[in-house]
């Protein structure tokens, strides 16, 4: 295929590039759009927080008739420092029709973006950050769309491994289906009720929600700071992360675990919006909208994901820490039996992240799906020929 790749420059072309995965997917029975809406608050620059910690270009790709048939982005983000991101930098938002050429030119583009402001590595895809939506679907293609979950078609791996990126990192998610898990079992196994004495456990408290959104924020930075990849989640993304589910979310789906008055747990779930917006479309009609607010008012959410999850710095890795760490699951699905909440998916979890994964799959959760981070090195000195 005859392709040209150009920057996006204007608000009708990124008007194209939010709404391109919807149109070029569109005959894939298993893709459900997520609403445009929701995508410029993670990619519009006038709206997404990353862009106030980070920098970003986007490209379309175009085929012989002018038709949009593939995109991408590069990004610079600037939380994203230490010795493990020493050189590296970020692409994603990889969409593209089943041709192999159409990536290999968008990836090549990216790069020597990226190389053009120093980097040695390319590593992605991420919408724009990795606290955000992480990796390219490579396993999971059937599972259900859930909220801040890609959905990728099975050749884009392949065509991106000819553009001379490799596999990095597998991220691995993990449901719980309360209809047929004997998680309750298991845990009452594990002495729950003589685990949770002297420790004092809250939901989030509604009319301080920006106070205690500040604090599971600065746990979670702490607890997983260590981790490959990590980036702290910024103030700006804490906060309109709350601002854009704050009519959907309650008090219950926030977990606030403490001792002696110290914070020493805290996990945070999110409704699947996608099970009130699903059959819209990515831009609905007035009609879509008024259905759209309804139910918002009146749906009670049957799956959702557990988006933050951590304990206190200082127990990481301690029997203390598991401790709090099962406390957590088991007030999340005590919390969903009230809530009405089926379905608990957990993710995502790094492929060598042992403890972890050995944890949740003795606790009996299943594979949902998995996620790819790709690498490749660049070179700076030729912007023509950066892979």
């Amino acid at each position: 295929m005859q392709v040209t790749v150009r920057p996006v420059s204007s608000k009708r072309e990124l008007k194209q590039f939010l709404a391109l995965p919807r149109r070029i997917y569109a005959c894939y029975s298993d893709y459900v759009a997520p609403l445009d809406h929701d995508r410029a608050q993670l990619i519009d620059p006038a709206r997404s927080a990353f862009w106030t910690h980070g920098e970003a270009a986007y490209w379309l790709a175009y085929d012989g008739e002018g038709r949009a048939v593939g995109r991408i982005s590069a990004q610079i983000d600037h939380l994203a420092t230490g010795a493990q991101h020493e050189g590296i930098g970020f692409f994603g938002c990889l969409d593209a029709v089943d041709d192999e050429g159409v990536v290999v030119e968008l990836v090549r583009i990216a790069a020597a973006y990226l190389a053009g402001k120093g980097s040695k590595v390319m590593r992605g895809p991420f919408t724009l950050s990795i606290n955000a939506e992480s990796g390219l679907l490579i396993d999971g293609f059937t599972a259900p769309p859930m909220v801040l979950m890609p959905w990728h078609p099975p050749y884009l791996r392949a065509h991106l491994e000819a553009a001379g990126l490799k596999l990095a990192k597998t991220l691995h998610s993990y449901g719980f289906d309360r209809r047929r898990s004997d998680l309750a079992d298991r845990l009452e196994k594990l002495g729950m009720e003589r685990r949770r004495k002297g420790f004092d456990i809250r939901a989030m408290r509604m009319d301080r929600l920006a106070e205690d959104a500040e604090l599971g924020r600065c746990l979670f930075n702490g607890s997983w700071a260590a981790n490959w990849g990590f980036v702290p989640v910024s103030q700006a993304e804490m906060a309109a992360m709350i601002k854009a589910f704050k009519p959907l979310l309650k008090a219950e789906y926030g977990v606030f675990v403490e001792r002696q008055g110290e914070l020493v747990g805290f996990a945070l779930f999110l409704p699947n919006v996608f099970e009130i917006t699903g059959d819209l479309g990515g831009s609905p009609s007035p009609w879509g909208w008024l259905k759209l607010a309804w139910r918002g008012l009146t749906r009670r959410f049957t799956g959702g994901r557990a988006v933050l999850f951590g304990v206190a710095p200082r127990l990481v890795g301690s029997v203390s820490g598991a401790s709090v760490a099962l406390i957590l699951v088991d007030e999340l699905m005590r919390r969903a039996a009230i809530t009405g909440v089926q379905d608990l998916e957990c993710g995502w979890i790094l492929d060598d992240n042992y403890a972890m994964t050995s944890v949740v799959e003795w606790l009996g959760a299943r594979s949902t799906r998995r996620f790819g981070v790709f690498e490749a090195s660049i070179q700076s000195h030729d912007a023509h020929s950066v892979l």
